[in-house]
């Protein structure tokens, strides 16, 4: 597979510079065109500085430029470090001991929201979770609006947890910023006890 380094560079550096945090991707970008294994992609880890816990990751492939197809999780003044990350692709032997400690880790693990588009890949903390009502939605289109705080956050079906879209409803959702907007992602239904 080819690898760009200043693709990689600008890549992360798209990422982090949202933030208005440094990359720090030096290491990691000459780590990987020195050849250190396959490696599958490349992204920055945003974690809280002191307890070091994982808030957001961003994955993409090392061979494109997706800096204009960039998504943003929008983090509401909270303190986050930027820390780039990267993915070998693993042998067999490395595979399954990989599967056996999420198998044996599953009940410590906490869930995080998987947001895909377009070889973009953000994994999100549930503490970004955002709470609304669907405003309006169209059928015909299969897209509509959630409201909150007086403003329509656009949302589409594929985007949902849930298949019984109603107007009026309760819903949560991950906030995303793109070229296009802010977005409401991986929407699911509150349930009310």
């Amino acid at each position: 597979m080819d690898i760009n380094p200043e693709v990689i560079t600008k890549n992360l550096g798209t990422f982090a510079n949202a933030y208005g945090l440094d990359p720090n991707s030096k290491k990691l970008v000459e780590d990987i065109a020195n050849g250190n294994g396959y490696v599958e992609n490349v992204g920055i880890l945003l974690r809280d500085p002191v307890t070091k816990k994982g808030l957001i990751s961003c994955h993409f492939p090392v061979n494109g430029d997706i800096a204009n197809r960039m998504l943003w999780v929008p983090i509401d003044g909270k303190p986050v470090e930027a820390v780039p990350i990267y993915t070998r692709q693993a042998g067999i032997e490395q595979k399954l001991k990989n599967m056996w400690k999420r198998l044996k880790d599953r009940t410590d693990e906490e869930s995080f929201y998987e947001i895909e588009d377009n070889n973009l890949s953000l994994r999100v903390h549930p503490s970004f979770c955002k709470r609304g009502v669907i405003e309006k939605y169209i059928s015909k289109e299969a897209y509509g609006f959630i409201r909150r705080n007086r403003k329509g956050i656009f949302f589409m079906k594929k985007w949902c947890n849930f298949e019984d879209i109603q107007e009026g409803k309760e819903v949560s959702f991950i906030p995303i910023i793109s070229r296009r907007g802010l977005q409401a992602r991986a929407v699911e239904e509150v349930i009310l006890l």
